[in-house]
This record gives C-alpha cells, sequence and structure tokens, in this order.
C-alpha cells in the first residue's frame, strides 16, 4: 500500500494506472495508458504516451487547430470569422446552414 501516491490536484485521490481513450475536439485518438485519479479523474501520460499522442493528432491535422479570432460587423450583424485550417476541418462552405445559440454567457456553440 506504500506504493499509492495522493493525486497533486485533489489532495484526496490516489493515482491508479489504466488505460483511457482520449480525444481532442471530439475526435478520438485512442486509448493510452495514464495515471488517473480515483477521486478527480484528473489524468496524467508519460512523455512517451504524450509524444504518442501528438504524433497520432498532427497525423490527423488536429494539432495546433485551436484558434483565436475576432467578431466584425456586416451590416447590422455582428460575425465570427472561422479560421481556414478549422473550416477546411470541418468542410465548412460559404452559404452553408448553421445553427447557432448561446451555452451559458459566456460560449456560443455553431453546429453544421
Amino acid at each position: 500500500m506504500g506504493n499509492m501516491r495522493k493525486c497533486p490536484v485533489c489532495e484526496k485521490g490516489t493515482l491508479v494506472r489504466k488505460k483511457v481513450p482520449y480525444t481532442v475536439y471530439g475526435v478520438l485518438l485512442g486509448t493510452f495508458p495514464a495515471e488517473v485519479c480515483v477521486g478527480c479523474n484528473e489524468q496524467w501520460f508519460d512523455e512517451e504516451t504524450a509524444e504518442k499522442i501528438e504524433r497520432i493528432e498532427k497525423q490527423k491535422g488536429l494539432f495546433g487547430m485551436s484558434k483565436q479570432s475576432k467578431i466584425g460587423y456586416s451590416g447590422n450583424s455582428l460575425i465570427v470569422r472561422i479560421p481556414q485550417s478549422i473550416a477546411k476541418l470541418m468542410n465548412i462552405k460559404k452559404e452553408m446552414p448553421i445553427s447557432i445559440y448561446p451555452e451559458g454567457k459566456n460560449r456560443i456553440m455553431i453546429e453544421i
């Protein structure tokens, strides 16, 4: 029992080694070994696993997809510019119909 480590995040749970699914932007990259807190479910990957995840992310064109954008004007409406890399990944085209709605006070969801 002496080898059980306490979680550095919640400081209550212990860490166990198990395989966990890893998803980026809704795309499952695979199942990987990790240390997982039984209390708060925080996950840690070793360096080799993190490098493998990054390689898969790059192969799938997902690495570095988080982008900053600005809100602009078009007539009386506000517009959101979608970076080309995201539009290409999601096959978004001009005049394509979307649904847009608030999710709380700090998030806007766009569905295609």
